[in-house]
């Protein structure tokens, strides 16, 4: 054995009863970009979805870490711009499209990359669509203290069961906060957010269409390759990873898994993901066997990597 990488996973049910774990449960972890339907509760909450008359694909990009492929772009300008917004309003800071073939386009062109190209712009987007038809302060949304960012610690504090107080908060890579709390509560917050259990009538309801919205457009959820795309279209899972090797599920049978990879690194996200699912009787998630071959140079197998769960 080479290398070997560390890590946790819980499974609780809309209640925050654990069914399965390995690892310790309760011990905290930063969300990151797997927050991002609770994120985007408040578009659907405060009535700013209706009154600018988003699509489901325009929902489902606010919960987006998006490859900045061709339809995802479309998806966030669009938004901004049936909420009287544009690219310029947004502050989720700029990198190069995450799907390889754009960014080398991009490069190609001269063009630099803009905020819009940033994973994290159809979040932001979301959020500016809030301020605008509340008439909040849009300059200043990504602040802790704005009442966008309050009203959403509210809700993540409340769909996943924990007080508020014991969330802790960091500054995400986009500018707006990111949130830490133990593995099975984030776990029960999917659970909730993947059948509505648990949760206030209202809440419940903008669940449903955050949750109907994503499972509809699993592509603009995330793009070409990526494993959140994969997973919704293979299985009737909700899904969204997160950065440093975060991966969140639900399920309309009443569950939800939260994992995390110790060191953050990608490479252990996917074959320890597929083997947790299997665990919960979640079959052809990968189109082959937990464990992969790994191939030198010449195209010979030199190895392999799988799971130890």
């Amino acid at each position: 054995m080479e290398s070997v990488h560390r890590g946790r996973f819980v499974l609780c049910d809309p209640s925050g009863v654990v069914l399965d774990a390995a690892g310790d449960p309760d011990a905290y972890v930063y969300a990151r970009s797997s927050a991002k339907p609770f994120q985007a509760l408040p578009l659907v909450l405060s009535g700013a979805a209706d009154a600018f008359g988003l699509t489901d694909e325009e929902l489902a990009v606010a919960c987006a870490s998006h490859n900045a492929e061709g339809p995802h772009l479309a998806a966030v300008r669009s938004l901004l711009e049936k909420a009287g917004l544009s690219e310029g309003d947004l502050q989720n800071g700029a990198h190069p499209p995450m799907y390889a073939p754009d960014a080398a386009k991009l490069a190609r062109s001269g063009e630099e990359a803009r905020p819009i190209h940033g994973n994290c712009s159809g979040k932001h987007a979301g959020m500016l669509a809030v301020c605008a038809h509340e008439g909040l302060d849009t300059g200043g949304y990504r602040r802790p203290d704005h009442p966008l960012q309050r009203r959403i610690l509210d809700l993540l504090a409340e769909v996943c069961g924990l007080p508020q107080d014991e969330v802790l908060l960091a500054g995400d890579d986009c500018g707006v906060p990111a949130f830490a709390l133990p593995l099975k509560n984030l776990a029960t917050g999917f659970a909730r957010l993947a059948t509505g259990e648990g949760l206030s009538e209202e809440v419940a309801a903008a669940a449903e269409r955050v949750r109907s919205a994503m499972r509809a457009h699993p592509f603009t959820v995330a793009g070409t390759g990526r494993l959140d795309t994969e997973v919704m279209e293979a299985t009737d899972l909700l899904c969204k990873s997160g950065a440093e090797g975060v991966f969140v599920a639900g399920s309309p049978d009443g569950w939800g898994l939260s994992l995390k990879t110790s060191d953050g690194g990608g490479r252990a996200g996917r074959p320890a993901a597929f083997a947790a699912l299997r665990r919960r009787g979640v079959e052809a998630v990968d189109n082959g066997p937990e464990s992969r071959p790994t191939r030198g140079l010449h195209g010979e197998v030199v190895g392999e990597i799988g799971p130890l769960l």
